[in-house]
């Protein structure tokens, strides 16, 4: 297929935002757990060595109440949870829906291709020829260009092309009408399918709500320095485990925010 060979030169960005992304998929999954979970861990003991041993050496000391403060630590990580609960839910769900848009279109591919075994050899077998080539084209083309955040316009050019060759068929007797009227409506529902897995694309989390997330993180974080401990390993490994579980809810809504895009994503498998 021609269009097929120049297809790199038709890949545009769907969210411009996801240029500066696209290294953090590139990446396995297990590894950037762990730059996720270890920068937060760094900084929190890098925090936590910067405010230690000023806060023991001060008079602080003696105005600090462990449980005044792990009153107002609880409640700033039970609200911190809830977000991150929330947004890791609705990542979650936007992935599923992106699963299902793909399973869905895929399946309507299929009951267009068995509406087209009903037409005449003379014009069945070209159609269901031509909507073979445009399935791999999705899969072989359009699928690797999705997993960096690209759209494959050809992809579009290639839909056209069977659209055409489809709207144009020669009906002649009363069934094939019936049966060509099944074959338009799987086809328009094909279009809606396409439309909402090119639009998926760009799902993710807003900006405003990851700006929420990091700030969120910090403050948590933060709040741990405030407790009055004599050990500092103690304090440290206590610091560093509530590092742990931050970075842990940020690296699972990193890996589900594109439902395309990393190890974590929607496959062609359908």
């Amino acid at each position: 297929m021609e269009l097929g060979s120049t297809w790199e030169a038709a890949l545009y960005s769907v969210d411009s935002t996801l240029r500066y992304m696209i290294w953090l998929y590139e990446m396995p999954s297990w590894l950037l757990a762990v730059l996720i979970m270890g920068l937060a861990v760094g900084l929190s003991l890098l925090g936590l060595r910067l405010t230690h041993r000023r806060l023991h050496r001060s008079r602080l000391t003696t105005l600090i109440d462990n449980g005044t403060v792990g009153w107002f630590f609880s409640g700033v990580t039970v609200l911190y949870g809830l977000t991150l609960g929330l947004l890791t839910v609705a990542t979650w769900q936007n992935y599923s829906t992106a699963a299902g848009i793909a399973s869905q279109e895929a399946a309507t591919l299929a009951v267009l291709y068995r509406d087209l075994s009903g037409y005449p050899d003379s014009v069945g077998r070209p159609l269901q020829r031509e909507l073979r080539g445009y399935t791999t084209f999705i899969v072989q083309q359009s699928w690797p260009a999705q997993r960096r955040g690209m759209a494959n316009d050809t992809e579009r050019l290639v839909f056209t092309d069977f659209q055409q060759r489809l709207l144009h068929t020669q009906i002649y007797s009363l069934t094939e009408q019936v049966l060509h009227s099944a074959a338009i409506d799987a086809f328009n529902h094909l279009v809606e399918l396409r439309r909402q897995r090119i639009e998926s694309l760009s799902n993710g989390v807003p900006g405003v709500l990851w700006a929420a997330v990091l700030l969120g993180g910090l403050i948590t974080i933060g709040f741990s320095f405030g407790f009055v401990v004599v050990s500092y390993r103690l304090h440290a490994l206590l610091t560093g485990l509530v590092a742990m579980m931050v970075g842990l809810m940020v690296f699972l809504i990193v890996a589900l925010n594109h439902p395309y895009l990393g190890d974590v994503s929607v496959t062609p498998d359908a």
